[in-house]
């Protein structure tokens, strides 16, 4: 039986239904990040079974061009989410940028209307 974080036993049903509702309550940005995280992870699986293709090379030379084209796919998708990664750090830095007093602003629209 599943467990919450307090140590309470609850039934699987209930557990996918809390799995559920966390998966559909998560960010943009935290599925990038996970998704960023499982392609590093690729790209080592990947290399390690180059190295081993290698090591076998007299058997398992097509393995490792098989391999290399999934490495150069897995590789442009890294990069690909290292830049989304980027566009929203952007805009979350956008958005923190501080916005005008509201006395400097009605100062400003009260010098506009006297001219």
């Amino acid at each position: 039986m599943p467990k919450t974080k307090a140590g309470e036993a609850i039934s699987w049903k209930e557990f996918f239904s809390r799995w559920k509702t966390g998966i559909e309550g998560i960010t943009p940005e935290q599925k990038i990040k996970a998704q960023l995280s499982g392609t590093r992870i690729q790209l080592l699986g990947i290399l390690l079974g180059f190295a081993v293709s290698i090591y076998g090379y007299d058997k398992l030379w097509w393995v490792g061009i098989i391999l290399l084209g999934a490495a150069i796919n897995t590789f442009i998708q890294y990069l690909s989410f290292k830049q989304q990664l980027k566009v929203f750090d952007d805009i979350k830095v956008m958005m923190e940028l501080p916005e005008e007093p509201e006395e400097e602003s009605k100062k400003e629209k009260g010098g506009e209307e006297e001219q």
